[in-house]
C-alpha cells in the first residue's frame, strides 16, 4: 500500500496539505476529496482516508452516522511522525475503528458515543458548517488495540 522508501523522504510535518505530500508514497491512487476518504486506486477497490498527526487526531464524528457497509470498508490510515519525520503508519476499516472506539469507556469518555455521534449527525446537517470535534490519542489507540492494526511502516 505505501512505498516506504518515498516516505521516508517526504516531511509531514506542519499543518494542512498532507494528502499532496504523502500522494507520492501511494502507488496507484488519486487524491480525491470526498467526505469520508481522500484517495482510491485506480480501479476505485480501495477507498482511504488520511489522519496525520504527532499523536492527538480531532475527529469530526457527525459523518459517521448511519454509515454504510460499504463505507465502514474505507481504510483509515494514520501516519504518525515525530517532528515531520514519519514514525510509523497504521491501517484499520473505518468500521472496526469505529466499533472498538465506540465499546472501549475509556474513549467514550471523550466522546466516542453511538448517540453523541446521532447527535452531532442532526447538528450537521442542520447546520453544515458546523463541526464539532472529538479527540483520539493516536498512539494510545493503536498501543492498546494493535492487534486490530496492519502496521505498514
Amino acid at each position: 500500500m505505501i512505498n516506504k522508501q518515498i516516505l521516508s523522504t517526504i516531511d509531514v510535518g506542519g499543518q494542512g496539505g498532507a494528502e499532496k505530500k504523502i500522494l507520492p508514497a501511494l502507488p496507484g491512487y488519486t487524491r480525491i476529496n470526498e467526505k469520508l476518504y481522500d484517495f482510491i486506486n485506480e480501479n476505485k477497490t480501495s477507498r482511504v482516508e488520511l489522519k496525520k498527526q504527532a499523536n492527538t487526531q480531532w475527529f469530526d464524528v457527525g459523518k459517521y452516522h448511519d454509515l454504510s457497509d460499504y463505507d465502514k470498508e474505507v481504510t483509515m490510515l494514520f501516519l504518525l511522525h515525530k517532528d515531520g519525520v514519519p514514525t510509523g503508519v497504521y491501517t484499520i476499516s473505518l468500521g472496526e475503528m469505529l466499533d472498538v472506539l465506540t465499546n472501549d469507556k475509556e474513549f467514550q469518555q471523550d466522546g466516542w458515543d453511538w448517540d453523541l455521534i446521532k447527535v452531532e449527525s442532526a447538528l450537521k446537517e442542520a447546520f453544515p458548517k458546523r463541526q464539532s470535534k472529538i479527540p483520539l490519542n493516536v498512539k494510545d489507540f493503536i498501543k492498546k488495540y494493535n492487534y486490530k492494526f496492519q502496521k505498514h511502516y
